[in-house]
């Protein structure tokens, strides 16, 4: 079940939320307001190569250190 983030339009709040369902009500825990708006998040983790070496991967796909889309341009493995 994903986690989403949000802020409230009312109390200018940002709160996450898991969310079990695409029609879940969302309300904001610090004003009960259900006018929210979902934020895009950004993803990051870690690739594996085959030999065991590991490289740092975003949402862009781009190197974490950097942001070039290939790692080898800084040297962040």
């Amino acid at each position: 079940m994903p986690i989403f983030e949000y802020r409230c339009q009312k109390c200018d709040s940002e709160f996450e939320k898991l969310v079990f369902g695409a029609d879940a009500d969302v309300h904001c825990p610090g004003c009960d307001s259900v006018e929210v708006e979902k934020l895009y998040s950004a993803f990051s983790g870690v690739a594996r190569a085959g030999d065991g070496s590991t490289r740092p991967i975003t949402s862009s796909g781009g190197c974490a250190s950097c942001g070039s889309s290939n790692c080898s341009t800084c040297g962040g493995h």
